[in-house]
């Protein structure tokens, strides 16, 4: 079965050059066809914005 996501290396910041916040940290992953995938982790890890995430 192929690949249906791959992500290499996500990161994504908050904030400006004075105040930074990591809310997703160097991520990668990949979905095959036919997976299933849940997202767990503490409040405020950053799944949410993983999910809300623009590729």
């Amino acid at each position: 079965m192929g690949e249906v996501l791959k992500i290499e290396y996500l990161k994504k910041y908050y904030g400006n050059s004075n105040n930074i916040t990591k809310a997703v940290d160097d991520i990668t992953f990949n979905i095959k066809e036919g997976e299933f995938v849940a997202i767990m982790g503490a409040s405020g890890s950053g799944k949410t914005t993983l999910l809300n995430t623009q590729l």
